[in-house]
C-alpha cells in the first residue's frame, strides 16, 4: 500500500487503531477492570458501610462501551432504578445526593472516573492492550 503523504499514512494508522479497539477486547477490558478497581478503592473502601442507603454493588459492575469517532468510549452506566438518576456523576462530583446534611464521607466527591484515567495515563497498560487488539487484527507490532 502506498501513501501520497504522511497525512494519508496517519489517517490510515488511526483508522486501523480505531477498528482494533472497536473489534478487540483488550483495551475495553483494561479500562473496565481499572474502573472497577477504582470504584472499590475510591468509593466503596472510603465509605464501607452506608448508614442511609443500601449499597447494591451495581456501580462497580455497570460498565459498557460504544464506538466513538476517535476510538471507543467506556461508560459507567449505573442509574438509580427508581429515580433514573445517573449515579456516576453524583459520586464523582459529590453533588446531587438524595441524602445530605449528615456529614458523611459519601457526600464528598469520590472521583473514581478521574482516578481511572490518571492510573491508566501513568502506566503502559493501555499501550499493551492496544498491541493485543492490533495483533488480533493481524497487525504486527512490537
Amino acid at each position: 500500500m502506498e501513501f501520497k503523504s504522511t497525512k494519508d499514512l496517519e489517517k490510515y494508522i488511526n483508522r486501523i487503531v480505531v477498528e482494533a479497539m472497536s473489534k478487540g477486547n483488550a483495551v475495553k477490558n483494561t479500562v473496565i477492570e481499572e474502573g472497577k478497581k477504582q470504584v472499590q478503592e475510591t468509593v466503596y473502601n472510603v465509605y464501607p458501610e452506608p448508614k442511609v442507603y443500601i449499597r447494591t454493588g451495581k456501580l462497580k459492575e455497570s460498565w459498557n462501551w460504544q464506538d466513538a469517532p476517535d476510538g471507543i468510549e467506556i461508560i459507567n452506566t449505573r442509574t438509580d432504578e427508581e429515580s433514573g438518576k445517573y449515579i456516576p456523576s453524583v459520586v464523582e462530583s459529590g453533588k446531587g445526593y438524595d441524602y445530605t446534611g449528615y456529614g458523611y464521607d459519601y457526600e464528598k466527591p469520590r472521583p473514581f472516573i478521574d482516578n481511572t484515567i490518571k492510573n491508566l495515563e501513568g502506566s503502559a497498560k493501555l499501550t499493551e492492550a492496544l498491541k493485543q487488539d492490533l495483533r488480533k487484527q493481524g497487525i504486527s507490532v512490537e
